[in-house]
């Protein structure tokens, strides 16, 4: 189902693309039957010797036609990223308004855009604003959120000069096919006058819970490593 939605969205090339697939798949089901057949009576078909070739050479070229693809998608390059605005829809959090470009890209590349659009945020100075980075369920749960809203807006008050993303690893709750996505990521942030560094553990998907998507945790803490601020909803709700 996946593959038929990607390839939709890929318009007439894609239809061309999966129209070539299935003619392969048919083929293939072809060279099967006749090659069976001459097992068991024996005797040698030209009808199958010539599908054999057939299948084969179209399942080369499509071999180095899906590589092309891949390829393709994979070296693309996300740009104007700091005028990406983020979105949720149903159960994830869309990163780029291509589907196909999200699907493949890297979470290098996934908590680039997401820290992009954090660091945007605390810039504004605007309280609400810089809310909306965290989850629905952790504005709701979490009753020292005030405090680490707060402290962001003090690190843009000393005016940021600089920010580093650092993938710091995932984790993946799976339960009936289904599974929540949590990225884990740090901004070393530096300003006019210190250096920060904020933990952050970030819902990218959740079927299970659509309100968990963004921010669940955030951990500040200054050049010493002494935690300043620590607002945490995943001691409170875990979000399945």
């Amino acid at each position: 189902m996946a593959f038929l939605t990607i390839m939709s969205m890929m318009g007439v090339l894609g239809i061309l693309f999966l129209g070539f697939n299935l003619m392969i798949i048919t083929l293939l089901i072809l060279t099967i039957v006749f090659g069976v057949s001459t097992l068991i009576k024996k005797k040698f078909k030209k009808t199958f010797i010539t599908l054999l070739i057939i299948t084969i050479s179209l399942g080369i070229i499509d071999f180095f036609l899906i590589n092309s693809l891949l390829k393709e998608f994979n070296e693309m390059s996300i740009d104007d990223k700091e005028n990406i605005l983020l979105w949720q829809k149903d159960d994830k959090v869309i990163l780029t308004d291509n589907p196909i470009k999200q699907l493949f890209m890297s979470e290098d590349e996934k908590i680039e855009i997401i820290c992009n659009d954090i660091i945007n945020k605390i810039k504004t100075k605007d309280y609400e604003t810089i809310k909306s980075i965290f989850s629905k369920d952790m504005i709701n749960n979490v009753h020292d959120l005030d405090e680490g809203v707060e402290q962001l807006i003090n690190i843009s008050n000393e005016n940021i000069i600089d920010f580093k993303p650092q993938m710091n690893g995932s984790e993946t709750h799976w339960d009936k096919g289904k599974h929540r996505k949590t990225l884990r990521f740090s901004i070393a942030i530096e300003t006019n006058n210190k250096t920060y560094d904020i933990g952050f553990d970030y819902d990218y998907e959740n079927p299970f819970n659509s309100d968990t998507l963004g921010v669940n945790r955030m951990v500040i803490l200054d050049e010493n490593e002494n935690i300043l601020v620590l607002v945490d909803n995943e001691a409170i709700n875990q979000g399945y």
